[in-house]
């Protein structure tokens, strides 16, 4: 068998491996109380937690914009490694990065995403399992979160490629071009919400650095297939964090506790307008 598919099978059997052992370790904690509770129904918070989130600028305050700064800052900075980096990565060809950019390059994509929540929210629902049903929910909320701002970003800056050999620093704002939607990166925001959502949920270190290990796969993958530069890589990354941390704090909340009904809650309202009727939502 190839070398890729070989490791692209191995990477697939060990995430199905150490989830098994994650869920039958969750399986031993009583969960009598939680499903005596009631919870709040999961459409309810999935968009909850989605609009909560993009919505969270509006509630930052100077510490958070600080914060927001220093990405940006720090991004900026780390594109003066951004050719270096690159040299480094062009001089390591081999069958074994090949597979390892297979294997990442897939752990990355969008179907992964769909089929790592769906198969943690199915499961939980099939076998009544609440820890694979709630993280199903979580990674799907902060999968959707993340996509939204990575889609929009991805078009304003209009970042070449490395591969177009053009440089770090060539842009075409709203470019439809894919060679230039180098900024930031997508992969690196799925497999990283993947490796943060899975990491916040199980309470063993080893575990938690099995899933964070996932992510530096599909960072490898793409510097080695030369897709980004690692600038873009880190932007990502960062994206994925804010919102992973977002979502989950929120998801932990509204369990138990009615969006609905909360003091931070949205209210929406319809009124007419000259194009027809406009929803407008008040915090």
């Amino acid at each position: 068998m190839p070398i890729k598919k070989q490791l692209f099978l191995n990477l697939i059997s060990f995430f199905f491996a150490v989830n098994a052992f994650a869920i039958q370790q969750i399986d031993s904690v009583d969960t009598d109380s939680l499903e005596q509770s009631k919870q709040t129904n999961d459409a309810i918070r999935f968009a909850d937690g989605f609009v909560h989130t993009v919505s969270s600028p509006i509630r930052w305050n100077g510490k958070d914009w600080l914060k927001v700064g220093e990405v940006f800052g720090g991004t900026a900075l780390l594109t003066l490694v951004d050719k270096p980096v690159r040299h480094f990565w062009q001089n390591r060809d081999s069958k074994f990065w090949d597979g390892v950019e297979r294997a990442g390059f897939h752990y990355g994509k969008p179907y992964a995403a769909f089929a790592m929540a769906g198969g943690f929210y199915l499961t939980g629902l099939v076998i009544k399992n609440e820890w694979a049903r709630e993280t199903g929910l979580m990674l799907a909320t902060a999968y959707l979160t993340s996509g939204v701002v990575q889609t929009l970003m991805k078009n304003i800056p209009g970042r070449a490629r490395p591969g177009t050999n053009v440089g770090p620093y060539a842009f075409k704002p709203f470019s439809s071009s894919p060679a230039y939607h180098s900024f930031p990166s997508g992969h690196i925001q799925v497999a990283t919400i993947s490796a943060m959502v899975l990491a916040e949920r199980v309470e063993s270190p080893l575990l938690k650095a099995a899933f964070y290990s996932t992510a530096g796969l599909t960072l490898a993958s793409r510097l080695y297939s030369d897709a980004h530069w690692v600038s873009d890589m880190a932007f990502g990354g960062a994206i994925s964090w804010f919102c992973t941390k977002a979502v989950v704090k929120r998801m932990e909340r509204n369990k138990f506790q009615n969006p609905l009904k909360m003091k931070d809650k949205i209210v929406w309202n319809l009124s007419p307008s000259i194009q027809g009727i406009t929803l407008t939502g008040c915090f």
